[in-house]
């Protein structure tokens, strides 16, 4: 697999990828959400549109991806992908020019692991921001207001984890 611009390995956030819990909410796996055409747009304005869908196989970009049911917790079964090496995962990357496989096939990293630990922590706090579906992900602005529907116990928990781990980042500035 060959690196993007030569510097260290691929990582999953850079690759191009699909996760079954999207194609649920979209109706193409399982039963039919509340909001399935939402979602069926969104998918479609990512660039991924199954020809041929079914409970046990989903058809994707010429390539036939086989979806298991596996049991849960408390009743029920949950889908899995099921990749060429026999695991079953939730999600499935497909680099430019290759086939769809699971992270472990294409040695796939996290971008986290690449990164020194100051940049690790600011990764932290814009991934709080993220939640919060922030305009403006720069750690240096304003926090941004606790959205419409979220208690006031998670918010404060949010911002006291983006608090942290910006003062640990400048802390690691310092040394």
């Amino acid at each position: 697999m060959p690196r993007i611009r030569g510097y260290g390995r691929r990582t999953g956030e850079q690759t191009r990828s699909i996760d079954i819990r999207s194609l649920r909410k979209a109706a193409y796996v399982g039963d039919a959400a509340g909001n399935w055409l939402n979602a069926r747009n969104e998918l479609f304005c990512a660039g991924i549109r199954p020809k041929h869908w079914s409970d046990t196989a989903i058809t994707l970009d010429g390539q036939t991806l086989p979806v298991t049911w596996m049991p849960w917790h408390f009743s029920g079964s949950r889908p899995f992908f099921v990749c060429r090496c026999g695991r079953k995962v939730l999600q499935l990357f497909a680099p430019p020019g290759y086939s769809w496989r699971c992270r472990h096939c294409y040695g796939l990293s996290y971008a986290t692991r690449q990164v020194g630990q100051r940049y690790r922590l600011i990764l932290k706090a814009q991934k709080v921001r993220e939640r919060l579906r922030a305009d403006d992900l720069g750690v240096a602005n304003p926090f941004p207001p606790k959205p419409k529907g979220m208690h006031w116990r998670r918010y404060d928990r949010l911002r006291a984890r983006h608090d942290q781990a910006l003062e640990q980042s400048l802390m690691r500035l310092k040394i």
